[in-house]
């Protein structure tokens, strides 16, 4: 009898894990609580789907034991999913900074294959499924199901004239459905984007197990901060270079085309460390961010406008400062220093327009918290690496596997979280059906 392997989760990770097994000859089923797998597939590289990165990944991924996590990811690297995707017939070309992206530039052509593949295999794959629970010892599996079935009901808004009627699906609970299996994968995911089918229940069935998490937090993720005036530069974007500060000491800098919210900071560059800022802010630390505006100029070219400020005495304060960053963050450094914004240069000390030259080139902003999971890409935290193997087996159960975003590992954008669940997929595919 083929070997039964079970995976928890049809996102990226989870269907890599599938195909892998399917592959080595194992009977797959595929467990998704959502209507259909890989939602979350659909909403990365904003539709494109950076699918890897070529470069180097030192320094890509953060967790409480990188180098463990730059061995799994060496293990099954960036080349062998392009080669992955070649195979399934989906070919890559290769943008900036390394990034990887199907030649058509669409997720669903990403998805697609592999569903296709899938099919071409013989997964099984149920939809609509809740695992409540695992038993380990007698490899059982739990769940509820929901079956969707079509009705017609009277249609009370009377929008329909024709018919009179519209069609309503109705959801039906069955509960204490049960599947056996030999190899069990969890692939569950996170909290991040729960809209795609990340809602946590991973680390309950984790914990269940005997296992530990290590606190999930937001990660690539938009941050708030204090500050009441916000909603005055609300969607201006501006190239700057950020710096994390963390206790006063500057834990990572980033540059790039920021954004500026109602609310806070936007934009790759803060997405980049704002799981750094999310972890300290948890840990209750003071989490500070300085903005340079005007990353242009260096410290000589600043001094010398200082000096030459003569030559422009006839603008007034916010013309000047308008000629070096956005209007809106012209006007809001007036505001702070208390100038009008009809104030004429001449009218102005070489000390006060240093001093307005100086906020615009270290603009800090105090951080009191990440944007919540639903804005998230991916979280931080999760099952330790030191619990699972190199097979990506549980060390507390034998036959249990675990892959992708449930595990303490998440990376910066580009592609890397992606790889880390193909990665992690294969690995754990090949381990289910070898075991």
């Amino acid at each position: 009898m083929n070997k039964k392997v079970v995976i928890i989760g049809g996102g990226a990770s989870g269907i890599m894990a599938a195909i892998t097994a399917a592959r080595e000859g194992c009977k797959v089923t595929i467990l998704e609580h959502k209507d259909r797998v890989g939602k979350k597939i659909l909403m990365t590289g904003n539709g494109k789907c950076n699918l890897t990165n070529s470069s180097d990944i030192t320094g890509k991924y953060y967790g409480n034991d990188v180098k463990r996590i730059y061995k799994i990811v060496n293990s099954y690297p960036a080349s062998q999913t392009i080669d992955f995707f070649k195979g399934i017939g989906l070919y890559t070309k290769e943008k900036r900074d390394g990034g990887m992206y199907p030649v058509s530039e669409q997720a669903t052509s990403v998805l697609d294959a592999l569903r296709t593949e899938c099919r071409h295999l013989g997964i099984n794959i149920l939809t609509d499924c809740d695992v409540t629970r695992v038993i380990p010892e007698n490899g059982i599996i739990e769940y509820t199901e929901y079956i969707r079935a079509v009705s017609d009901t009277q249609n009370n808004t009377g929008k329909n004239k024709k018919s009179g009627k519209v069609k309503v699906a109705d959801i039906i609970c069955k509960e204490n459905g049960k599947i056996k299996y030999d190899s069990l994968v969890i692939a569950a995911g996170s909290k991040a984007a729960p809209v795609s089918g990340s809602d946590g229940s991973g680390y309950r069935l984790a914990k269940e197990l005997g296992h530990t998490v290590i606190e999930p937090l937001p990660a690539l993720v938009q941050l708030k901060c204090e500050g009441d005036y916000f909603k005055s530069i609300a969607g201006v974007r501006a190239q700057a270079e950020i710096s994390l500060l963390i206790d006063n000491e500057c834990m990572a800098k980033q540059e790039g085309e920021l954004q500026l919210t109602e609310y806070g900071i936007s934009g790759i560059p803060v997405f980049q460390f704002s799981r750094i800022a999310a972890r300290a802010i948890y840990e209750k630390r003071k989490c500070f961010a300085e903005i340079n505006f005007m990353t242009y100029m260096s410290e000589k070219q600043t001094k010398e406008f200082i000096n030459d400020c003569k030559q422009l005495e006839y603008k007034t304060i916010e013309e000047l400062l308008g000629g070096l960053v956005h209007k809106k963050i012209a006007v809001l450094v007036c505001k702070i220093m208390n100038l009008k914004t009809d104030t004429h240069v001449a009218e102005l000390s070489k000390k006060i327009i240093a001093e307005c030259i100086n906020m615009l080139q270290h603009f800090k902003v105090k951080v009191t918290e990440a944007n919540s999971f639903d804005n998230a890409q991916v979280c931080s935290g999760g099952i330790p690496l030191s619990e699972i193997d190199d097979t990506m087996q549980s060390k507390i159960h034998s036959g249990i596997y675990f892959a992708g975003e449930i595990l303490d590992c998440d990376g910066i954008c580009g592609g890397y979280n992606l790889q880390w669940a193909w990665s992690t997929g294969a690995i754990a595919g090949k381990g289910a059906s070898r075991q």
